[in-house]
């Protein structure tokens, strides 16, 4: 295998794989980046048998590309990588020898580095006669940052490390939940295949690095084990979670005893405020009262003081309360919002909340309050 390309292009393509790259496992292979030489494109892959990303460079002047000898190699990452970020900003030469020793050269430098037989290189996923779906990048990336924050990092239910999606002939749905909170998007599409499956949450967050911010299509097939998101020249693979994801349209309230609508920068301020004498407390508690048109935020901690602030709010229906929460829950809740005014739905101190764009049902955050005595 023998070829050229310019540095920036390479370069490129192995920070887009990196995130697939095994970090601890006796398969030396799994923390190696597989190098595929065709005629017309080079294609880098990493994969450590949950998640696989693949990216393709053409022939052309501005890869700088030119393929002298077709073949494959795997190549450990970790030096690979650094190699190419370290050599001078030029055209970069590599070529393999028979005995896998792969040269690196690029001006008067020139590496020398041990690989591995690409025969030794997982298969990836086959995603062979399935239908696929198509969505704007900006809307996925919208639908990942509105809900991913909302899976559970403990392993106790591995299913909730997740987020499900569920596709229909009208709408796409993303939820998550870790118990205490819950995040649900979703979004008009027409034509869907149905569908429900549940994607690691780490592995949309890693997704949502990749995702370029405009509308560019993105093609996605979903099997009963793995995810495939199609973006230009990248394919992003992904292993399912396994079990049963719950019946989370129980868990939402449909009516209100007390509904607000508040300024949301306002609201999301105080909250931050009244978080920093919570931050010390394992369940960052904020208490939240409300009496006529004013809320009242205040947090309390014994090692460290207190806070206190008031807000008016824009509307009001219903009765007044006290409650306390989680500040950092509805921190990030607000931010997913993002939006200029929030309603949020209250029906007692003991009974979750529901937070959304007023106006806008498509978006929703529910919260778990602490129970606490006054």
């Amino acid at each position: 295998m023998e070829f050229s390309l310019q540095k920036q292009a390479l370069a490129n393509a192995l920070q887009i794989v990196s995130k697939a790259v095994a970090v601890r496992t006796p398969k030396q292979v799994l923390m190696g980046i597989l190098i595929e030489l065709h005629e017309d494109e080079m294609i880098a892959t990493a994969y450590d048998l949950e998640l696989a990303i693949q990216t393709r460079v053409p022939v052309g002047d501005d890869t700088g590309l030119r393929v002298q000898r077709t073949g494959a190699i795997v190549l450990p990452a970790r030096y690979f990588g650094d190699i190419v970020r370290k050599l001078p900003d030029t055209e970069i030469h590599m070529r393999v020898d028979a005995n896998y020793m792969t040269e690196i050269s690029a001006q008067s430098v020139e590496f020398h580095l041990h690989g591995i037989d690409a025969e030794e290189f997982p298969e990836l996923p086959n995603f062979m006669g399935y239908e696929s779906m198509h969505i704007s990048a900006g809307t996925l990336e919208k639908l990942i940052e509105s809900t991913v924050f909302a899976a559970a990092t403990s392993e106790v239910r591995p299913v909730l490390t997740g987020v499900s999606i569920t596709s229909d002939p009208t709408h796409l749905t993303f939820i998550a939940t870790d118990g205490l909170r819950l995040a649900q998007h979703r979004v008009p599409h027409a034509d869907l295949p149905e569908r429900q499956v549940v994607i690691p949450a780490k592995s949309l967050s890693e997704l949502s690095k990749i995702l370029p911010e405009d509308e560019t299509p993105v093609e996605m097939v979903l099997t009963p084990s793995h995810g495939l998101f199609v973006i230009g020249p990248t394919r992003f693979y992904t292993r399912l979670l396994e079990g049963t994801y719950p019946d989370t349209s129980r868990l939402i309230p449909r009516s209100a005893r007390t509904q607000v609508v508040l300024e949301s920068d306002a609201f999301l301020n105080a909250i931050d405020r009244a978080a920093l004498i919570a931050r010390d407390k394992d369940n960052h508690m904020v208490r939240l009262e409300l009496t006529g048109e004013t809320i009242t935020v205040t947090s309390h901690s014994p090692e460290v003081g207190n806070v206190s602030e008031t807000l008016h709010v824009l509307r009001k229906e219903g009765d007044d309360l006290q409650i306390a929460f989680n500040g950092r829950y509805v921190i990030e809740a607000v931010r997913a919002l993002d939006a200029a005014e929030i309603a949020i739905r209250f029906n007692g101190a003991n009974q979750a909340f529901v937070l959304e764009r007023s106006g806008d049902p498509s978006m929703l955050q529910l919260i778990s309050p602490i129970l606490w005595r006054s």
